[in-house]
């Protein structure tokens, strides 16, 4: 019984290593990719937040998207695709777009917002291979406003949760205690 116990705490405790490493691996890789002007990426997968209305219906303001990085000859027309906007999005120079892949010319990809209201023409700058990130497989309002929560909350968050354990190990250890005794 006493072999079990020591097996069940080293397995554990080697667990959580793993899982702190992991952790620290994450948040070093954003950190890099940030300075970078990139986002983040754990193995070719990235996610952002959406912050406009360009591709609503299909994709809504704060929804999370997940973006996987493509080749740029794997990109075909319907496509949603995630690019770095240059000089014509204004604004918007320098930052992630989501746009539609409306059609591809020798000279580059032409992107467009579905969203009628907001974007009725074909953006005017044309993605090319050195911008672009990759092709969207997945989007969720769900997962969108939990991450927001935990990006604006995410300290606290981090705290409570530690906070939490350690008091239930503790509860959980003084109960065994008393059950010995």
């Amino acid at each position: 019984m006493k072999l079990l116990k020591n097996i069940v705490k080293f397995i554990s405790a080697f667990a959580l290593i793993i899982l702190l490493i992991f952790a620290a691996f994450m948040a070093i890789n954003a950190v890099v990719c940030r300075l970078r002007g990139r986002p983040a990426s754990f193995f070719g997968i990235s996610f952002a937040i959406v912050m406009s209305e360009s591709m609503e219906p299909e994709i809504s303001k704060g929804d999370l998207i997940i973006f996987k990085r493509c080749d740029y000859g794997e990109v075909n027309i319907g496509d949603t695709i995630v690019f770095v906007g240059g000089e014509g999005f204004g604004s918007l120079e320098g930052q992630l777009i989501v746009h539609s892949v409306a059609e591809i010319s020798e000279n580059g990809i032409v992107t467009k917002g579905v969203n009628k209201d907001t974007n009725p023409m074909p953006d005017t700058d044309l993605v090319t291979e050195e911008n672009l990130f990759g092709k969207c497989v997945y989007n969720s309002a769900l997962f969108g406003k939990v991450f927001n929560i935990f990006s604006r909350y995410g300290i606290l968050i981090m705290v409570a949760l530690i906070f939490l354990s350690v008091l239930i190990f503790k509860l959980i250890e003084d109960k065994r205690k008393k059950l010995r005794n």
